[in-house]
């Protein structure tokens, strides 16, 4: 079962959220928990306003009001 790092970069927390997303990479409620806040942060420090990331079945977005949103597709 893979860890969540603090120093991975926004690019690899969206990789490891898909993964585990489609049960490649089973990560436990407090490493899911704990990367979707990193994931959130690191948008809010490196997005733009209004800017969208979306990565195999994952959509980052930084709203124009600064607020981020992750949306997991089926």
């Amino acid at each position: 079962m893979p860890s969540v790092d603090t120093n991975l970069n926004l690019q690899q927390l969206l990789c490891l959220l898909a993964d585990h997303h489609h049960a490649r990479a089973p990560l436990s409620d407090e490493d899911k928990q704990l990367a979707v806040v990193l994931l959130k942060k690191r948008a809010e420090e490196e997005l733009d306003f209004g800017e969208e990331l979306v990565h195999d079945s994952i959509r980052l977005i930084r709203r124009v009001t600064g607020a981020v949103g992750v949306f997991f597709n089926s």
